[in-house]
């Protein structure tokens, strides 16, 4: 949509719903959507570049870090994907649904997943560093700050954990299931 009109310029369908929010870099669009397939779309034409298909809806937001792209998907993966080809690189098999948008610091990937973890990755690899358990699923994205991964449950803690070792370091008892990402 044009900022200054409101007019469209473009616009893109895909077979199920839009969850996800976009995130444009370099001139593409990249989301997720319930038909099972994140996109690339050419930011000024509308057109898709390519597309990567997962078994399950793509509701989490897309993370796009150098040349990869990081998403996960409710058949219980993170997927990492080429930029340019969508192929993909790698996979990480959580034991539940990926509703939590990763987030990529020094390349570590940290990801949350409803069987109850938050999960830290090696983002070249794929290979997992640690997890954490919390007491219920994890649908809140990390933030990182000062080797610190902050990240609601549902079994409503806010949960700050090293980063480079996944322990505790404390847990706020917010009294409600934690749906929301900290800032």
């Amino acid at each position: 949509v044009d900022a200054s009109s409101g007019e469209e310029e473009w616009s893109f369908e895909t077979v199920g719903g839009v969850w996800s929010s976009p995130t444009v870099v370099d001139d593409t669009v990249y989301v997720g959507s319930a038909d099972t397939n994140l996109y690339a779309v050419d930011a000024s034409s509308g057109e898709e570049e390519w597309s990567f298909e997962t078994e399950d809806g793509v509701f989490p937001s897309p993370t796009v870090v150098e040349d990869t792209v990081y998403v996960g998907s409710e058949d219980g993966n993170l997927y990492a994907v080429d930029v340019s080809s969508g192929e993909e690189e790698w996979s990480f098999e959580t034991g539940d649904e990926v509703g939590s948008s990763p987030t990529v610091v020094a390349d570590t990937v940290y990801i949350g997943s409803w069987d109850n973890n938050l999960y830290a990755v090696d983002a070249l690899s794929g290979d997992e560093v640690w997890s954490f358990e919390t007491g219920d699923g994890v649908f809140s994205s990390p933030t990182v700050v000062d080797d610190t991964v902050y990240v609601g449950s549902l079994d409503g803690n806010l949960y700050a954990v090293d980063a480079s070792s996944g322990e505790e370091r404390w847990s706020f008892e917010t009294g409600r299931s934690v749906w929301s990402s900290p800032t």
